[in-house]
């Protein structure tokens, strides 16, 4: 089994959230998504590293990873099984990874 690697931890304000929230919608219509993200989606934390996730009514729509350099957005094909979990009511996580989800 692997070992994951901690990053330091992204500092992201509320702003910046929202921001990152609205560049992914607007690259999911962008690349043909035609199935509009729900309430659910949002930014979450996982080992250090941000992601947003897109919710649709079946599932998840596409997740983005954040660069912690210049926050510039790159769509995943595959993700971390555990940051698809959101809990009904929280869009935005914050999993430090010390814990299954």
């Amino acid at each position: 089994m692997p070992i994951e690697q901690t990053h330091e931890p992204l500092k992201l304000d509320a702003t910046q959230r929202a921001d990152l929230l609205r560049r992914a919608m607007a690259a999911w219509f962008k690349a043909g998504g035609t199935e509009v993200p729900n309430q659910t989606s949002g930014v979450k934390m996982r080992l250090g590293l941000a992601y947003v996730l897109l919710h649709g009514a079946r599932g998840v729509l596409a997740v983005y990873r954040v660069r912690p350099d210049n926050l510039a957005l790159r769509i995943m094909k595959r993700w971390p099984a555990s940051i698809e979990k959101v809990s009904s009511g929280l869009s935005v996580g914050n999993d430090t990874g010390n814990k299954e989800l």
